[in-house]
């Protein structure tokens, strides 16, 4: 194999190969510029280090390729593996293509190159039934098997049973907002992957730290059983549709209080001007809480144009009667386009002043690699999740 070739493979440029070459081919392509991880020490270390910690099968039959060319490059910085790339093709034939890349990072000045493999299948619409008998032999033995999964599983869902029956966590990587509840239910469903995760939950990590912060001593116990009403804003591009960010905190709360679904939820669209910038969608629900009914109200308004196409929580006001009377909490970024979140408190004692928290976003990359690297077991998730579905419902 020529000098130029292995570059442009560290170079992470596609290099096409026969389906049943692609291990002999890696062998030969990484050649003695590159020692695997737990190999014999050398006195003069190569340029490249190869590090799988997983197989990482990524699906993008559907989906945005280049979009996710990015995340996945920036995924493999935190999460090196082997990723084995299912794309789809307008090949009519019974056959799956294939080419192999590295996708190489420098960790540190003066180190080795740490890199990743990635293997790219391609599938036409006849080919499909042969994308697991083409992934299984490439799996790295020992190591587990992580699914990513980038659309709506129905459209392949024998494909996705079969992938999902044998992998070890799924990652459902579906557009936020526009994912139809049917492919939601389907994607998570426990029955196919009993450790599936959806990229949404992965946005609210700081906001739920911080309003469990705001229940901790010397907050009074009984507090938490008083909440009497939320009200979530969130900013998206389409304010037509509900993000699931915003639907997964709603769930979040209901389901780690325990509160019970009540009746069926309702949705609306209303206009506040003349402008269509102005209008704003509603999801209202109610649940049954300790203490009585707790309404939950989620607020869909317009981002700015020049917002980031992801949606973004903007307030979260929780209300609640306790031993001392009404207490309210309330979150809120101070613009749309601000990294920080405000606090308030508004307390009987007034014992909390006003702060300012630094919480930017988390992008798509870093909530793939947060669903990657995060416990397999989160009773939170699976506490919220049939609320989450029942919430999607009036969403869509």
């Amino acid at each position: 194999m020529s000098d130029t070739m292995t570059d442009s493979f560290l170079d992470g440029q596609g290099i096409p190969v026969d389906l049943r070459e692609i291990e002999t081919t890696l062998t030969t392509l990484w050649g003695p510029a590159a020692e695997q991880v737990g190999g014999p020490e050398r006195e003069q270390p190569p340029p490249v280090t190869r590090i799988a910690l997983a197989n990482l099968v990524v699906e993008v039959l559907d989906g945005d390729c280049a979009r996710l060319r990015g995340v996945l490059e920036t995924v493999v910085t935190r999460f090196p593996c082997r990723a084995i790339v299912v794309r789809g093709s307008d090949d009519p034939g019974r056959r799956i293509g294939a080419e192999v890349s590295a996708l190489c990072h420098l960790p540190a000045p003066g180190l080795p190159q740490v890199c990743s493999e990635r293997i790219v299948l391609h599938a036409g619409p006849n080919a499909i039934d042969l994308v697991p008998g083409a992934v299984r032999p490439l799996l790295e033995a020992e190591l587990p098997m992580v699914l990513w999964w980038t659309s709506d599983p129905r459209s392949h869902e024998e494909l996705f049973r079969d992938l999902g029956d044998e992998c070890a966590r799924l990652v459902l990587d579906l557009p936020d907002p526009g994912a139809p509840p049917g492919a939601l239910r389907l994607g998570l469903d426990p029955t196919v992957c009993p450790f599936s995760r959806d990229t949404a939950w992965f946005g609210l990590t700081r906001w739920r730290e911080l309003i469990a912060q705001f229940f901790d001593p010397p907050c009074p116990l009984d507090l938490l059983g008083g909440i009497e009403s939320v009200q979530i804003e969130v900013l998206s591009l389409d304010e037509d549709r509900t993000p699931r960010l915003a639907i997964w905190l709603a769930a979040w709360l209901a389901g780690q209080l325990g509160w019970r679904p009540h009746g069926q939820p309702s949705r609306g669209t209303y206009a506040t001007g003349s402008s269509r910038r102005s209008h704003f969608g509603e999801i209202q629900a109610a649940f049954l809480g300790l203490q009585g009914t707790v309404t939950v109200e989620i607020v869909t308004r317009p981002a700015p144009a020049d917002l980031s196409s992801l949606p973004r929580l903007m307030a979260v006001r929780i209300t609640a009667r306790g031993s001392r009377g009404v207490e309210t909490l309330h979150l809120a970024r101070p613009a749309p386009d601000s990294p920080a979140i405000r606090i308030e408190a508004e307390t009987c004692d007034s014992g909390r002043l006003p702060r300012l928290v630094e919480s930017p976003e988390l992008d798509p990359a870093q909530r793939v690699a947060a669903a990657l690297e995060s416990s397999r077991i989160d009773p939170p998730f699976q506490n919220a999740l049939p609320i989450a579905l029942w919430l999607l419902e009036a969403a869509s």
